[in-house]
């Protein structure tokens, strides 16, 4: 496939309109894992308009039936494509995603070494799949697409048998050809003017060749099949497991200045709710809204309490950032951000202790894709900041204490692309 050096002059809004129309039937095709059917319908809105978004689709539906040669190839187009001052965001963008996909799809193509006995000789030829391949490329791997390949190396005077050759994935394999002088060559010529004798018949007939089956491909697991949109909007929830600890600074009352949070509150169950948008493929930034239902601790008689009616709770709302290493299939996810946080704990015939800070939000987990729309992100957060006591001001009463809340759960997202 040719990078293009001239655009057409003109192209009408009917020819557009059914380059679009085409775009968008391949790309539902695809979604819906229909690759032979996306990559007709890519090809021709590219022989109406040519466009490396194209071109780019076409590229990654070759490398999910397994034409990876061809799918490298048409990535290489989309790189070389040369983009006017004025063209559109998306043909930039078709461009970097194309370098980062070829990164994949380059290490995945099989390579095949022909090594033929004896070597050097006048007039061979190579034949593969039955098609002619230049014989400089003998003794030097071959890329070609995962499957069965059918071998041939003629040279005159000499014959040898066809051979078959499967090839996997990001394999390099090396099949040795011997070739045999003919009966015809290695024959002593016969007298001048001598008839020479009708050769017997063979006394069985030449064995015709078993047809070598037919170029099989299986994908690699954990290959990606079908590409994301830049954008979309998701919409979730996540439930897990809260964690309270470092110190919460009490009040004048209390006789001891702080306690451990894991003193007063023990690990309860949390609940939040999620909503954002991914842009630029790989980055999300959203909103998240979680609250967490606090057991008695192990040791309540830090704070005077009764452990039959301890019991306390915290409110978070947040901002976070995230970066997906890959949105299209299982892959790990970070998280940043900044939140406020509300903690109160109580028991029975005592007012409630409250506290309220900022946090730094971090975490990291799986990101996992369900099919076209749901995703399971497993995540581990953590939350980290620091509480005044609640009359700060009254002699007797220590600073600020740091404290850590990890969020152990599983969130799970309804995926809107754009």
């Amino acid at each position: 496939m040719a990078c293009p050096t001239l655009a057409r002059a003109q192209v009408s809004d009917a020819e557009r309109a059914a380059a679009r129309d085409l775009f968008m039937q391949g790309d539902e095709l695809q979604r819906s894992g229909k690759f032979a059917e996306a990559l007709d319908k890519f090809q021709r809105a590219q022989q109406v308009i040519q466009a490396p978004t194209n071109v780019l689709r076409i590229a990654e539906c070759q490398a999910a039936l397994g034409k990876l040669v061809e799918s490298a190839e048409s990535y290489r187009t989309v790189i070389r494509w040369p983009l006017p001052a004025n063209a559109p965001p998306a043909f930039q963008s078709a461009l970097d995603q194309a370098r980062g996909e070829l990164a994949q799809v380059e290490p995945r193509v099989p390579h095949l070494l022909v090594q033929v006995t004896p070597a050097n000789l006048a007039g061979e030829g190579l034949d593969i799949d039955g098609t002619a391949v230049p014989p400089a490329l003998l003794g030097e791997p071959v890329p070609l697409d995962p499957g069965v390949h059918r071998v041939l190396v003629t040279a005159p005077g000499y014959s040898g048998p066809q051979q078959s050759v499967t090839l996997r994935e990001r394999e390099t394999k090396t099949l040795d050809v011997e070739l045999h002088v003919t009966a015809v060559s290695a024959m002593t010529p016969a007298p001048a003017g001598s008839t020479p004798a009708a050769p017997l018949p063979p006394a069985h007939g030449p064995a015709s060749p078993e047809p070598a089956p037919p170029p099989q491909y299986e994908p690699a697991p954990g290959t990606a099949i079908s590409k994301r949109s830049q954008t979309g909007i998701l919409l979730g929830a996540h439930l897990g497991f809260e964690i309270p600890t470092g110190d919460i600074p009490l009040a004048a009352q209390f006789s001891s200045p702080s306690a451990a949070a894991s003193d007063i509150s023990g690990v309860g169950p949390a609940v939040a709710v999620d909503g954002g948008v991914r842009f630029l493929r790989n980055w999300y930034l959203g909103l998240t809204l979680e609250h967490a239902q606090l057991p008695a601790g192990k040791n309540p008689g830090a704070v005077g309490a009764d452990p039959a009616t301890l019991s306390s709770n915290t409110t978070s709302v947040g901002v976070v950032g995230a970066y997906i290493v890959n949105p299209d299939k299982v892959s790990l996810i970070f998280e940043l951000g900044l939140a406020n946080r509300w903690y109160n704990f109580w028991w029975l015939n005592e007012p409630t202790q409250s506290y309220t800070s900022g946090e730094l939000i971090l975490g990291a987990g799986l990101w996992v894709p369900l099919g076209h729309s749901f995703r399971a992100v497993p995540m581990a957060t953590l939350g980290a900041g620091s509480f005044n006591p609640p009359d700060q001001g009254s002699s007797g009463s220590v600073g600020s204490q740091s404290h850590y809340f990890f969020m152990l759960g599983v969130n799970g997202f309804y995926n809107i692309d754009l």
